[in-house]
């Protein structure tokens, strides 16, 4: 699991989030439920929130 930064596109209200994938890979935003908006919100993404070494690099890990 990773951290990752995000702030609602709407209000600014920041918050970590974990996540077993790389959300870098969304283009920068996604939708998640904001608790001060109380209604499904555009998150920007502002980056990984863990220490450099354990933040993912590389593009889409695919299993077969």
């Amino acid at each position: 699991m990773t951290k990752w930064a995000l702030k609602c596109a709407v209000c600014g209200e920041e918050r970590e989030f974990e996540a077993g994938f790389n959300l870098a890979l969304f283009g920068g935003r996604l939708y998640l439920y904001c608790r001060r908006c109380k209604t499904n919100r555009e998150q920007v993404i502002l980056g990984c929130a863990e220490p450099e070494e354990l933040c993912p690099t590389s593009g889409v890990d695919v299993i077969d």
